[in-house]
């Protein structure tokens, strides 16, 4: 594997030399020969352009520079948040034109988005050296929400209408990759006159039918077309593509017009962006891992969720501070209070991630929250069972005190039923509300769980031990 990888970046740093060479007025044959030697995937060029930028700023630049505008492109979508803006200022208009010029539409779009964000006037600069057709396809996308499936599809697809001849349509096809107008081709969209989708068809399902057939006479043999409206939701696509298991989908318009598709690169991408997503949120670090943040700019980006949890933990320390006789006269109420907290807590979490990973990924609707709530609920109460009968023996036989068991066991067992009810109600309802339920339902839950499980286990105590 090491040796593979060193390989690679001697093919990288040979087609290095031999750009420079052609810059300098050495012969182009060599720069693209090592070019199409090159055969390195563009997530491999960034990482290894990654350990230049941390090791040899001057050999970072060199490889930058060098890399073809296309390539380049691909190169910069697969860098850190923080590299990406450093590019974005670093190269020229008339570099970043050529990168949007050969890029496909969905791919120069977000370059151009993200330029914007950081000069407005440089990507107005980029985009008046954009040509025309390409142009006017990236402002299209521009306009749809970040969201929505309009947003991240490219409109570079092979579609053919149903009164096309077969044969004639896959001759059609070869011209086009040979030409490298098009690339990455999983279907075939079949379309009438008026640009509607009408069926879809594999490219191993287009050559088992007959070629001097049209497509309208072959319709008995095409598939029923899978695809997503444009102002769905991101979340919606990979649903779709993940319930259909496909390999790219089609995006149309609320008429049934074809307006672009989405290819297998950009749904793992979104679908790997959203569980890490979930990750971050549920961990309340947010995108503070970014690869080049600095320390201060990371621990500022924790420390917000770690000031409401400090607030949320002293409201847990106030109601603990209303039952101070008790836990004087009875020491052994502190040492299993933060078992209680604990053991709520954990099991809180439980229900939580699973209401939250099913949220996502549409395996519970909002409809469904009663029954959910409920199993949930029932959940918790088996296991509190469990666990509130192993706590109260031991409490028992710790400390001689059979009360201390029934206390310790009943506050378990109603700190159960809260991670139950609570776990799973606070996602269900922050969505219903369309609050992203990962951001903010951790903090809810465990001020809920440690407050009602200290007031529970307090006030049981005070009922049954100090009666």
């Amino acid at each position: 594997m090491e040796l593979d990888v060193r390989f690679k970046k001697d093919r990288l740093f040979k087609y290095v030399e031999a750009r420079e060479n052609e810059i300098a007025g050495g012969g182009k044959n060599a720069a693209k020969t090592a070019l199409d030697d090159l055969d390195i995937h563009e997530s491999d060029i960034a990482e290894f352009i990654l350990e230049l930028y941390d090791q040899n700023r001057a050999e970072y630049d060199r490889v930058i520079h060098s890399l073809p505008p296309d390539l380049l492109g691909l190169v910069a979508l697969e860098m850190p948040e923080t590299i990406q803006e450093e590019l974005a200022e670093k190269l020229g208009v008339q570099e970043w034109a050529d990168v949007v010029n050969e890029l496909e539409t969905d791919d120069a779009t977000d370059i151009v988005q993200k330029i914007e964000e950081i000069d407005e006037e440089k990507a107005y600069e980029i985009m008046l050296q954009v040509d025309s057709e390409h142009k006017e396809d990236i402002e299209r996308l521009k306009r749809f929400d970040d969201d929505s499936a309009g947003a991240i599809m490219q409109t570079e697809l092979f579609s053919a209408k149903l009164g096309e001849k077969i044969s004639d349509s896959i001759k059609r096809l070869k011209t086009l990759v040979a030409a490298e107008e098009i690339s990455n081709i999983h279907f075939v969209f079949v379309i009438d006159d008026h640009n509607k989708l009408k069926a879809m068809l594999s490219l191993e399902a287009l050559i088992m039918l007959d070629l001097d057939k049209t497509y309208a006479e072959s319709i008995d043999d095409l598939d029923e077309p899978v695809f997503v409206y444009a102002n769905d939701t991101i979340e919606t696509v990979t649903q779709t593509v993940e319930r259909y298991d496909l390999a790219a989908i089609a995006v149309v318009d609320n008429f049934g017009h074809l307006l672009g598709r989405i290819t297998s690169d950009d749904i793992y991408d979104l679908i790997e962006d959203q569980a890490t997503e979930q990750i971050y949120a549920l961990a309340q670090v947010g995108e503070d891992l970014e690869h080049k943040d600095g320390v201060s700019k990371n621990a500022f980006a924790r420390a917000r969720w770690l000031l409401l949890n400090l607030f949320s933990s002293t409201f847990g320390g106030w109601v603990v501070s209303h039952f101070t006789d008790a836990i004087e006269q009875v020491v052994a109420l502190a040492v299993f209070m933060p078992v209680v907290a604990s053991m709520g807590g954990v099991a809180g979490t439980q229900t939580l991630t699973v209401i939250v990973r099913k949220l996502a990924l549409g395996q519970v609707k909002l409809n469904d929250t009663i029954s959910v709530m409920a199993r949930e609920i029932a959940t918790g109460l088996l296991n509190g069972g469990l666990f509130a009968s192993a706590a109260g023996v031991l409490a028992w036989l710790w400390f001689g005190m059979p009360l201390l068991g029934v206390t310790v066991g009943l506050a378990l067992l109603c700190n159960f039923f809260y991670a139950g009810f609570f776990g799973s109600m606070i996602p269900l309802t922050l969505k219903r509300f369309n609050i992203d339920p990962a951001v903010a339902s951790s903090t809810l839950l465990t001020t809920v769980t440690d407050v009602a499980g200290f007031f529970t286990f307090l006030t049981l105590a005070t009922m049954i031990l100090l009666k």
